[in-house]
């Protein structure tokens, strides 16, 4: 616990709390195989969240910054973009006859992914019936429009049609696609999940042949994104993902810093994918996966380091660094970009969970012991953390 102990000290409080309600929107399109709807269904999408002006707690903005709004350019406009751009595309393609859809194509903005997954974990909980109930729906519809007198349909013809009872269908979720921040491309794209099919390193090569793409391959599925929403209920997922850096959750997310190209490139790679995986019969087997350690809540970090985790690293063991910010602790510390978190406050570092933690665990103000790798080199540094507030 993070704090400076009081000994003999009591205190008594009475805490008021007021529950406030909002109600957040999935937004959902559904490209159809046939005319009615299919028993399974591809997923592909992105949060269209962000954090208003930041009052919500998970703003990382400065000082001056506070009560600016957040724009969220690549956090996730982005993602979003991308989203459209495939929903698009495979629309065109099944315009244009050259699309034989095996399974019906989702194409989601999740609401509430700041929050905590809100929107994304209310679907996979209620879609059978969510999508059951737009089904009959629909099919109610086309009850009532078949009752109408059609001039270019016999009264027969008609009384068959309306007589068809509403179909219930409760689809499988064959695999799902995410896009979260994909507007940041440098040198490589992360796309992670990889752990949970069998099929994702042979179809990633097949589709990313016409792309090109640099791609670093991640096994985690345990993923701080929605696509852990439906790797939890057994689903395949596959979550792009284009890397941290110092704008994230600050005003400072704005649109002249995406990487265009890099996005529709992104896309394009997503999108071949999403064709493939929609147009075989086959599901993608599921593969589980046991949880990192530490994974399981999420931690309180009060602490503030400054440092950008390179989350695009690979199979490295500790913390690759990306960039530090400018005046934060680790610069003054003398901690730079690409160094590799081994150890912080005596904890061994070996991935972002156990970073995450071992932050967790520091006290504001007080010097502590970071130990990086910079190339060969094992340097032992004192930083002192500030507070993230």
């Amino acid at each position: 616990m993070m704090g400076i102990p009081l000994p003999k000290v009591r205190i008594e409080a009475t805490i008021d709390i007021d529950q406030i309600k909002k109600e957040g929107r999935n937004v959902l399109g559904r490209l159809m195989a046939g005319t009615e709807p299919s028993k399974s269904v591809l997923i592909v999408g992105a949060h269209i969240d962000h954090l208003g002006t930041g009052g919500g707690g998970n703003s990382m903005a400065r000082d001056e910054e506070r009560g600016q709004p957040h724009r969220g350019a690549d956090d996730n406009a982005s993602g979003v973009a991308a989203m459209l751009e495939i929903a698009q595309y495979m629309v065109l393609q099944k315009k244009a006859g050259l699309l034989d859809l095996k399974h019906d194509v989702i194409f989601a903005a999740w609401s509430g992914e700041e929050l905590g997954l809100i929107g994304s974990s209310y679907f996979a909980d209620h879609f059978e019936t969510a999508l059951s109930e737009a089904d009959a729906s629909k099919a109610q519809a086309s009850k009532r429009d078949a009752s109408k007198p059609d001039p270019s349909r016999s009264q027969d013809q008609a009384n068959s049609s309306a007589a068809q009872p509403a179909t219930t269908l409760y689809p499988d979720i064959i695999a799902c696609l995410n896009l979260d921040m994909v507007g940041r491309l440098r040198e490589k794209l992360a796309l992670q999940g990889i752990g949970s099919s069998t099929i994702w390193a042979q179809e990633i090569e097949r589709r990313n042949a016409v792309v090109g793409l640099d791609v670093s391959l991640q096994n985690d599925s345990y993923l701080p994104t929605d696509a852990s929403t439906f790797f939890l209920k057994g689903v395949p997922i596959l979550s792009a993902f284009t890397g941290q850096h110092s704008e994230y959750h600050t005003p400072r997310d704005t649109p002249e810093l995406l990487n265009y190209e890099g996005a529709a490139a992104t896309a394009k790679l997503m999108g071949l994918i999403a064709k493939s995986l929609a147009t075989t019969a086959e599901a993608p087997p599921f593969v589980s996966q046991e949880a990192p350690e530490n994974q399981g809540t999420r931690a309180a970090m009060t602490a503030y380091l400054g440092t950008i985790p390179d989350y695009i690293q690979g199979d490295i063991k500790g913390v690759l660094l990306s960039g530090v910010a400018e005046k934060g602790p680790a610069a003054a510390a003398g901690v730079r970009s690409k160094d590799i978190i081994i150890e912080l406050s005596g904890r061994k570092i070996e991935n972002i969970y156990d970073y995450t933690y071992a932050i967790e665990g520091l006290k504001v103000g007080s010097e502590t012991e970071i130990v990086v790798q910079r190339a060969s080199e094992e340097l032992r540094l004192k930083i002192t953390p500030l507070s993230r507030n």
